[in-house]
């Protein structure tokens, strides 16, 4: 087994991925086709399933070239190939690179298996490092590519094995396994700023600085360890300062240093999923959420979220979570109803003395509606109906989210609303049997 190998294995030990079904990124570049080639020989000792995805951007004359190269090796090693074709947009703030990157990865993540491997190494570290520097990135960006992590919105594994590998390793060991491989004329194209630092920056510093490699390497480490920490504190705030609905308590959020303040605001935002904005746009939401009167409405736009002070907390909102609009059907005895967007499902189960009574579903035909706040519903046996629309006003509920509440009624009156639970005007007695709603919500 060589050393390359024997590091790919470690690591796969190491953080309790064996036995598992797993697809390589394959581009057909040389670092790919390793990390495919180690794979197929650790396939018995690690206990894998391997399968290769590969992205067809068309955005070169050999593009096609390409993906048959990845067709044929694949076919060679009797590993099943599943190729995607992207469009990157001509137009991206990201640029041509990032859109093409992002492209890429969406493509991948689309993918069926819930470990994808990527074959980043160790130079592609400190190049990362150094671009993220010049960019004016924080303590993020500049901690660098994580060998683990879940991705927020697939919930799928994204595992680079050989980071810890030099590049120089890789091609030895693609030269002493005999291995062919495209090579992407971009590569060397200095227009693109990953490789004029690759071809023109980092050897001139090397050449004054020949263990810099290593300073960098430390550098990024000490700065994911910072990182770390910044996260863990974001998290106790959160959890100090959210309410039931997700929002943050701006008293609470006043007592901080704008510094720690921004920091919360970060998680929120990788806890989501999203592009963290820069601090200019997130001290200015501060501002604005801070000086409202208690009874504005602040809403801060940018692209596609938006930041809303509701009373006293403040909100972080998708914007194509905010409404969804018309959607209602009926209750045919399904266990199981799916919501429309990111809203989860509903189950139906029957009891024994819990849930609605089963004679009102034998009597009357159930309905499922998105905010119907016009409906009449008692939050106990011992108080009287009111329209929900009141309720979830008393209860601080914003108006965005009311909107994509689940309500179960028969004409006027409520039966099961989200976050609310049965109505009290229809609970069953004790021995008496019921039909239970748990709503499992995905956000």
């Amino acid at each position: 087994m060589t050393d390359l190998e024997v590091k790919v294995k470690e690591h796969f030990e190491l953080r309790n991925l064996t036995g598992q079904t797993v697809v390589v990124a394959l581009s057909g570049g040389v670092d790919s086709v390793v990390l495919l080639d180690v794979l197929s020989r650790l396939v018995v000792s690690l206990d894998l399933k391997v399968e290769a995805a590969h992205v067809n951007h068309h955005m070169h004359s050999k593009s096609d070239e390409w993906a048959n190269f990845c067709s044929s090796l694949c076919a060679d090693y009797s590993i099943p190939l599943r190729i995607f074709k992207a469009q990157v947009p001509k137009r991206s703030s990201l640029g041509i690179e990032g859109a093409a990157r992002q492209a890429r990865f969406d493509a991948l993540l689309s993918h069926d298996s819930s470990i994808i491997l990527l074959a980043h190494h160790q130079d592609d570290q400190i190049e990362t490092f150094f671009l993220q520097a010049l960019r004016g990135s924080g303590v993020d960006g500049l901690s660098g590519m994580l060998a683990v992590r879940k991705d927020h919105r697939t919930h799928k594994t994204i595992f680079r094995p050989m980071l810890g590998v030099k590049r120089e390793e890789i091609v030895a060991y693609a030269k002493y396994r005999g291995l062919s491989w495209v090579e992407d004329p971009s590569n060397s194209d200095r227009f693109f700023s990953r490789n004029y630092l690759r071809k023109e920056t980092l050897p001139q510093l090397s050449a004054r600085f020949p263990f810099y490699e290593e300073s960098i390497l430390n550098v990024v480490k000490n700065l994911g360890d910072v990182s770390d920490v910044l996260k863990e504190v974001a998290a106790q705030d959160i959890d100090l300062l959210r309410s039931s609905c997700g929002g943050i308590d701006i008293d609470g959020m006043n007592n901080m240093s704008e510094v720690r303040a921004i920091n919360m605001f970060r998680e929120l935002f990788r806890a989501r999923g999203l592009a963290v904005p820069g601090r200019s746009w997130m001290t200015e939401v501060l501002r604005q959420c801070k000086n409202a009167q208690i009874s504005a409405t602040v809403s801060v736009d940018k692209k596609n979220i938006s930041i809303k002070r509701y009373r006293n907390h403040v909100y972080l909102v998708e914007k194509n979570e905010e409404v969804i609009k018309g959607w209602s059907r009926g209750w045919d005895n399904e266990m199981l109803i799916d919501l429309p967007g990111n809203l989860g499902h509903l189950e139906f189960k029957q009891v024994v003395g819990a849930g609605i009574p089963a004679r009102f579903v034998a009597n009357y035909a159930l309905t499922i509606q998105l905010g119907a706040g016009n409906k009449r519903f008692s939050l106990a046996h011992n108080r009287p109906r009111r329209e929900l629309r009141k309720i979830w006003q008393t209860h601080g509920i914003p108006p965005w989210l009311r909107s994509n509440i689940p309500v179960v009624f028969t004409g006027s009156d409520a039966l099961f609303v989200g976050g609310l639970g049965i109505s009290g005007h229809c609970r069953v007695q004790k021995d008496e049997l019921g039909i239970s709603i748990i709503w499992r919500s995905n956000v």
